[in-house]
């Protein structure tokens, strides 16, 4: 059986510990057959857009623009260096803005010939007041702003469906599906939430996209993968295609709880997982 890591970070994000080549070892170290380098695109795309990206710390959330290039050569380098001892994919984790696509186009559609996936994101809501980080801690008051937390949950899931549908936005993997619940925010209304995440959903399945089981969550207060088993059902039911991601910040967070992971799909009904490379979508055995 093989065992990948679609989603990892490293230091150049600035909230994550270790060098891509720390992640690699560990990755060698632990017996995992592929890792997926898949630091976050920088924000600075949109300081000229209409988005007042100056309400949230994007600097402490990403590399900057003059580290990409070096970000994408330094992986190269290590894919070369690691040949007979792993399989490195790179890639780019970007977070979507609805007036993002212009400056997007000119900064990273240049680039995009040297990535095997893109994973699209959503951490950041315009909230009621101003840009709401809702993935950092320091942001907590601001769920104070919304009715309820089915309103952010609800924000969010519009969000995705608009990523999903955008023309100009082009991506492979959807992250972390329910990530509103990280802090153990659980929605109220759960019927309603769960009714707009199956419409994400079946957005997703019509766009072909995969979705990412993310075990990040885990190593948050909600303490669950992201996204939750109810909804993992769904996408079976779907026929959505999935993969492993562990989202880790720190190398000892590699595969984290993957055998958890892949007893839950096994259940589920699952018996392969999706493989990227070079944008193109193949499957593995489980």
């Amino acid at each position: 059986m093989f065992l990948e890591d679609w989603h990892t970070h490293n230091k150049l994000c600035r909230h994550a510990e270790g060098t891509i080549e720390d992640y690699i070892k560990k990755a060698i170290e632990i017996n995992l057959d592929l890792i997926g380098i898949s630091d976050h695109f920088p924000y600075e795309y949109l300081e000229n857009s209409p988005v007042s990206i100056e309400e949230v710390p994007y600097h402490e959330y990403a590399m900057r623009l003059n580290e990409v290039d070096s970000y994408l050569s330094s992986i190269e380098k290590l894919k070369i260096k690691y040949n007979n001892d792993i399989q490195i994919r790179t890639a780019f984790e970007i977070d979507y803005f609805r007036s993002h696509e212009v400056n997007l186009e000119k900064e990273f559609y240049s680039r995009v010939d040297k990535l095997d996936y893109i994973l699209g994101s959503v951490h950041v809501l315009h909230g009621k007041s101003k840009l709401f980080a809702f993935d950092d801690r320091r942001f907590l008051s601001m769920y104070k702003e919304y009715e309820s937390i089915d309103s952010i949950y609800l924000e969010y899931y519009h969000k995705l469906q608009h990523m999903i549908n955008s023309e100009k936005f082009n991506f492979d993997i959807l992250s972390h599906f329910d990530l509103p619940k990280k802090y153990n925010k659980r929605a109220n209304n759960k019927e309603l939430v769960m009714n707009e995440a199956i419409k994400t959903l079946e957005l997703a399945k019509k766009a072909d996209l995969t979705i990412e089981i993310n075990t990040g969550g885990l190593r948050k207060e909600i303490n669950e993968q992201y996204p939750s088993e109810e909804i993992i059902k769904e996408i079976f039911n779907l026929d959505i295609s999935v993969l492993l991601a562990s989202d880790a910040h720190h190398p000892n967070d590699l595969a984290y709880e993957f055998n958890k992971m892949l007893k839950l799909l096994k259940k589920i009904g699952y018996n392969q997982l999706a493989h990227f490379n070079k944008r193109k979508r193949t499957f593995i055995e489980i």
